[in-house]
């Protein structure tokens, strides 16, 4: 349907499932499960091939089994990995956190990781570019693409002042009180004039976007919380795939939220197969 390329993390997760909500001083019980692919790059590309796009992803991998293992499952869903850079160090684990409510906590390590992800060149011709990793490269690669296609990006972190995008995502719970109280002004500090929507998610209470027409908001879709690992990653692949089609923004944060919901019903960051017959319908 569209060519998609994706500079986003492929995280090797370790989840623990607590019997208990994370808290200072709490004492709880943990069960181990085997390690699993994850990370912002897997999730909304694993989304995004289910959904019938040519996803091409930029990351970090380790050079070893692990790594070899999480290429192989993300190439299986159809995901191009041939320009993962692979590193000369082991893959280091995420420890994923989940309390029985499904909500999780990230614990993750600080490996030596080169300055900038390998990046897709400027004069690419993919019909949408999405990023969740940041350094000075990176600002210089939404700059180049603005231009020649959608460029939709994770938030960057605080103390930013240029990141072009047509579309910034943020949740509300990383935004300071100033930056929520005016999302558009914020938005247009780091996009500049190239900005139409920031979208601010916001767990069950659902997602706002505010733009040139004023602020469009649509509710969470109701799910049974199982793992909520990645649930933000799967929303913006429902977005993309929706501004992609071509629809308004409040169908597209609907089709975004519906995914999401679908994500945190799984007992995996991975958006299951059956995705799909939302797709399809």
């Amino acid at each position: 349907m569209a060519k998609i390329e994706i500079v986003a993390r492929i995280n090797f997760d370790v989840v623990v499932r607590l019997d208990g909500p994370v808290s200072s001083g709490a004492q709880l019980k943990g069960l181990f499960q085997p390690g699993r692919l994850g990370g912002g790059g897997s999730n909304t590309g694993v989304a995004l091939c289910h959904a019938g796009h040519e996803v091409s992803l930029f990351a970090d991998v380790g050079n070893d089994a692990t790594g070899d293992a999480m290429l192989a499952e993300l190439a299986g869903f159809g995901a191009d990995v041939s320009c993962v850079r692979r590193l000369d160090e082991p893959t280091p684990p995420v420890i994923v956190l989940l309390d029985p409510s499904g909500e999780r906590t990230i614990i993750r390590g600080s490996p030596l990781l080169p300055a900038a992800p390998p990046l897709p060149g400027p004069d690419g011709l993919a019909d949408a570019l999405y990023v969740k990793t940041y350094s000075p490269a990176v600002a210089d690669l939404l700059r180049a693409r603005l231009d020649r296609c959608l460029v939709v990006s994770h938030a960057p972190p605080a103390g930013t002042r240029d990141w072009p995008a047509h579309v910034l995502v943020s949740s509300a719970a990383h935004m300071s009180e100033s930056e929520l109280a005016d999302p558009l002004s914020y938005a247009h500090g780091l996009a500049g004039k190239a900005l139409r929507w920031i979208v601010v998610t916001d767990g069950a209470r659902g997602a706002t976007a505010y733009g040139p027409s004023g602020a469009v908001h649509v509710p969470a879709v109701p799910a049974q919380v199982v793992d909520s690992t990645g649930a933000g990653d799967v929303f913006i692949a429902g977005l993309i795939h929706g501004l992609l089609g071509g629809r308004p923004i409040r169908e597209a944060l609907g089709l975004a939220v519906l995914w999401a919901a679908s994500a945190v019903g799984s007992p995996s960051s991975i958006p299951p197969a059956s995705l799909r017959d939302l797709i399809e319908a």
